[in-house]
Parts: structure tokens; sequence; C-alpha cells
């Protein structure tokens, strides 16, 4: 193994549970009688996807989708000038991050979300230096789960895909890893009730990286 392909959310950043929070905030404030669960299908997803006309599935709105939508973001904008990025950082991350980087691996944050909102999360967390390379699916005309940000990962370090790894906790994420031909390992997700069953292992945190990654094969 020569490289290793991080999502964000859900992998390095505690961010899921925030996220479904302040959703749940929204709902209350608002009124809407929408079950929080919905909102599960939005995890690892990419705007291009466009999850939310499953999210309302039979149910009726007295606003249109792209309002609520507008109207959700306004509320959490709000809500992200309140937070400290860097307490939701999952505690091993960094020195974990640090090991595989004396080790000589290669390291890439590879995510669903805006190239800013990647960069602030990773700067907060002191995170960012530590990655040689940082990309968006935005970049891509694909987004997961097709493979294409992996796969420009891959050619970017110029490895084969046998020789990368790819760490993801959602369905979506684990998808574009394995469609990239490489080793996708999940973050055990213990709240959304995630589908990874076609990762090819799993960990609890990324301390369990380098145990995994010296295991005979």
């Amino acid at each position: 193994m020569k490289a290793i392909f991080f999502d964000l959310d859900g992998v390095l950043i505690n961010s899921e549970i925030m996220h479904q929070e302040m959703t749940r905030e929204f709902l209350e404030q608002e009124h809407y009688d929408v079950p929080l669960e919905r909102f599960h299908l939005l995890i690892g997803s990419h705007k291009s996807l466009n999850p939310w006309p499953k999210v309302f599935e039979g149910i009726e709105l007295p606003i249109s989708v792209e309002e609520f939508r507008q109207r959700l973001r306004a509320f959490k904008d709000e809500k992200f000038k309140t937070i400290d990025y860097a307490t939701i950082v999952f505690p091993e991350v960094r020195e974990a991050l640090l090991k595989l980087k004396k080790r000589g691996f290669k390291i890439a944050c590879a995510s669903s979300s805006n190239i800013e909102y990647i960069k602030t999360m990773l700067q907060s967390g002191q995170l960012f230096s530590l990655f040689d390379l940082v990309v968006s699916c935005d970049n891509f005309e694909r987004s997961k789960p097709a493979p294409d940000i992996y796969q420009y990962c891959q050619n970017y370090f110029g490895f084969a895909a046998e020789d990368c790894m790819v760490v993801e906790d959602s369905e979506i994420g684990i998808q574009a890893g394995k469609r990239a031909g490489m080793k996708t390992i999940a973050r055990k997700d213990y709240n959304f009730h995630l589908n990874q069953s076609e990762a090819d292992d799993f960990i609890d945190d990324l301390n369990d990286l380098l145990a995994l990654i010296d295991k005979p094969c």
C-alpha cells in the first residue's frame, strides 16, 4: 500500500451528527413534519445526485423543496458561525495521519463537499498541511458513487489501483472506492444505520488503520 484516500465527513470529522442535529432544530423551529431519518439519505451524497425528492417522498410540504433547501442552508450557515470546527475533528485523526506520513504513505482528502467547506474543516483541525492532495467532487462531471475522484487521486500520485486504499463511511463513498478498484475500508457507523456491506474491512477509528495495513493478506 502506497497511498490512502480519505473521505471527510464521518471519517476525519464527526460532522454528520452536527448536520443532523441542525436539521432537527430547523424542523422543530419551522414545524415541518418530516422524519429526521429521511435526511440520512443525504449522507455522503453530492448535489448532482439530487437525493431531495426521496427525502420528501410521500410528504406534502407547505413550500417548495427548493425553498426548503434554501431555508435549511441559511439556518445552518448561521449555526456554523457559532461552531468551533476543531472540536468536531475525531480526536485520534491528527496523530494517526502523522504516523501514516512518517511511514511514507501519500494521503489525500477526497470529499463530496464543496472545496471551501473542506478547506475550512481541515484548516480548523490543523490537518490541511498533512495532506498531499485535497480535492472535491465538484471538480468532476460524475460524483461518488462514480469512481472518478478516486481515480484522479490514483493518477495524481501515479500509483496502481491496488496500491491505493480508500477510507469511507457512507454507502455512496464505499461504492466509489470499490468501483475504482481499490481496497475500501469503512469507518464503522453507529448512528445512522448506513449500509457499509460492500466495504472490504472495518475500523472503529484511524488508530486501527496501520494495524489493518500491516495485517497479512
